[in-house]
């Protein structure tokens, strides 16, 4: 293509030849300097040759920038800067290369791959973890991965044990720790820096402090729970549904109304949404019947027990339960409110095998003895047993 002095005036009016994947006007005052046009697109570029390279290298060419953003001006700007740096003996296109390869590797960068791979896998609670990591790693996430160390990463995790967080700094190991196996099967890293950062052994005082760690609630606590679990707010809705059903709190805050089954009377919690990834049916007892109808429905979310404030999944949940223990008098965590439903499916003579299946909890045989239908029907019985007794104690 023959050169002519570039101007604005000319970009704009530019054409691709007939019949041509691409075009390229060359600039008469800076060699290397072109216009390139390609369908749909006007890109200033730079061809040049490395310095020393003699006229048998092949020629780079590089992007500067697209025009109209770009004018003409400066974008020859561009290319003298670029010329001058050729000149003196650097080669911008392997410069890019690298900075591409650095910013592929990068922390942030591999983070969103990995998020991919968990969203592509199905994995429950990819919002949590992800979320979790981003926010603990976001000192080093313009660093290449290469470039952490496990000193860096045992620098957070002291600090959250130090800070009396043991479980935040357990799940930020072992997620960091699955984070780098997985960039390690990438081949972004050739070692996990968290290799050898095992979870310390507990001791005597460790393991008395996790018996006493959790519990039941006596009859008297759960009522006063329930008194003070409003049916006017979406936390209270929930608290109420985690009571009746025994269920997690992330299948409960993950609870879409496509999963309830009003005309089976069931509520089918896919695999792919529970911890033990099987199906968890949960059949709907009147008492659940009418919460879930209490439960407003929303023009922008398909949550049972949506945010309020947001509309989406609730969060916040340390603010939420401090005001709700506050309110109750009762001190508890949300997991004994399972540990709850166990113990009561036992105190009202429901067998261990269905007390179990009514958590969801897989064992061996479990299926073999009851088939769905049969099972279903035993459940049933089980959660109804349980809906009245909570009704009769929390009854004015």
């Amino acid at each position: 293509m023959p050169k002519r002095k570039l101007t604005d005036a000319f970009a704009a009016d530019a054409q691709l030849d007939e019949g041509s994947g691409e075009t390229i006007y060359w600039d008469t005052d800076v060699t290397g300097f072109g216009l390139r046009l390609r369908p749909g697109s006007k890109t200033w570029i730079m061809a040049f040759r490395p310095a020393g390279a003699g006229r048998a290298a092949n020629m780079k060419k590089l992007k500067l920038s697209t025009f109209p953003s770009v004018k003409t001006l400066d974008a020859r700007r561009l290319a003298r800067e670029m010329a001058g740096r050729v000149a003196a003996g650097e080669d911008p296109a392997a410069e890019r290369v690298e900075l591409k390869r650095k910013e592929a590797s990068s922390v942030e960068a591999l983070l969103d791959r990995y998020d991919a791979d968990l969203g592509r896998r199905g994995y429950v609670n990819r919002v949590t973890v992800i979320g979790g990591l981003r926010n603990r790693l976001a000192p080093f996430k313009a660093r290449d991965v290469k470039a952490v160390s496990g000193a860096d990463l045992w620098t957070i995790i002291e600090a959250l044990q130090t800070g009396g967080m043991a479980g935040a700094a357990e799940d930020f190991r072992s997620r960091a720790r699955a984070f780098f196996t997985w960039c390690v099967k990438s081949k972004a890293l050739q070692t996990n820096p968290l290799l050898g950062y095992r979870k310390e052994r507990a001791t005597r005082a460790d393991r008395i402090s996790k018996q006493e760690h959790g519990r039941a609630l006596s009859d008297v606590e759960l009522a006063k729970i329930w008194q003070a679990a409003s049916l006017s707010t979406a936390f209270g809705r929930l608290l109420r549904f985690l009571i009746l059903t025994g269920c997690r709190r992330g299948e409960a805050a993950g609870l879409t109304w496509s999963m309830v089954d009003r005309e089976g009377g069931v509520i089918n919690l896919p695999a792919a949404f529970v911890k033990q990834g099987r199906g968890h049916a949960v059949p709907i007892a009147p008492a659940l019947a009418d919460l879930m109808d209490a439960c407003p429905l929303s023009a922008g979310s398909d949550l049972v027990f949506a945010s309020a404030r947001s509309g989406g999944a609730m969060s916040g949940w340390s603010d939420l339960m401090g005001a709700l223990s506050k309110s109750s008098g009762v001190d508890f965590k949300l997991h004994d409110l399972r540990r709850t439903f166990r113990t009561g499916l036992s105190r009202l003579s429901v067998e261990a095998d269905l007390a179990e299946l009514a958590l969801g909890h897989a064992r061996s045989g479990l299926e073999a003895r009851y088939n769905r239908d049969a099972g279903l029907a035993a459940l049933r019985t089980a959660f109804e047993l349980w809906a009245d007794h909570v009704g009769a104690i929390t009854r004015p």
